[in-house]
């Protein structure tokens, strides 16, 4: 599954990068954001992503410019209250104070509440990383009642706030970005439907939110009609 918007790719994390994703999981310049920051191993690495690679959990490598950049996630997905838990991190600092993990998060949520209907995200983002936070409350995000002393806060981000707050986000980066990249489109290939996985995610997309369907080398190209902006 690839999704592309502004310029960005977000490919469905495979097997293949796996290492990539640990080696910067371990690094100093990302464990310091993390809670969990023990030493993890290959091995935990691949018992995580058996854990993770399903239905329920959708992880993505960011590409921009032909590089893979950093990881982002909509994960422990509920189908039936429609909810799940995000994350991101960038391990290419030069992107760090860019708009790439803005258009990075734009990206996922436009496709997790318009595309599939999603009505709740929440996140965790740790209270001495202030840039998370700013990114997390432009997007609409808002800090849940009683994290206020946690050191690993959870925030809630609702359709309604995200349409109501990034609204302004979604026009300023429609403006940023080239005319060619503003039209979200989403790929399953032929992996994705050998193993039942987009066939799973075609069912639950919003019929009325495709503008045209286009099939390639055994799979699929969805083009998704413009919303909000």
């Amino acid at each position: 599954m690839n999704i592309y918007k502004y310029g960005i790719k977000l490919s469905r994390l495979k097997e293949k990068d796996i290492e990539l994703v640990r080696t910067w999981r371990n690094s100093p310049q990302i464990q310091q954001y993390m809670e969990y920051r023990e030493h993890i191993t290959p091995e935990m690495q691949k018992k995580w992503f058996q854990s993770v690679d399903n239905t329920n959990n959708f992880y993505f490598i960011i590409h921009y410019r032909g590089e893979k950049i950093g990881l982002i996630n909509s994960s422990n997905a509920d189908l039936k209250e429609l909810t799940s838990e995000g994350g991101i991190f960038i391990w290419e600092e030069s992107y760090y104070d860019t708009f790439v993990p803005v258009w990075s998060s734009l990206c996922l949520l436009e496709t997790m509440f318009f595309v599939f209907g999603a009505r709740k995200s929440f996140i965790k983002t740790l209270n001495d990383n202030p840039r998370a936070i700013k990114l997390n409350t432009h997007l609409g995000y808002e800090l849940l009642p009683g994290q206020e002393e946690v050191y690993n806060q959870q925030y809630i981000l609702t359709r309604e706030n995200f349409e109501k707050k990034a609204n302004k986000i979604m026009k300023a980066a429609s403006l940023l970005a080239e005319k060619e990249n503003l039209e979200l489109v989403i790929e399953f290939d032929d992996e994705d439907y050998k193993s039942d996985f987009a066939t799973f995610m075609e069912g639950r997309m919003v019929k009325s939110m495709i503008r045209l369907k286009e099939s390639f080398h055994g799979g699929k190209r969805f083009r998704i009609r413009p919303y909000l902006v």
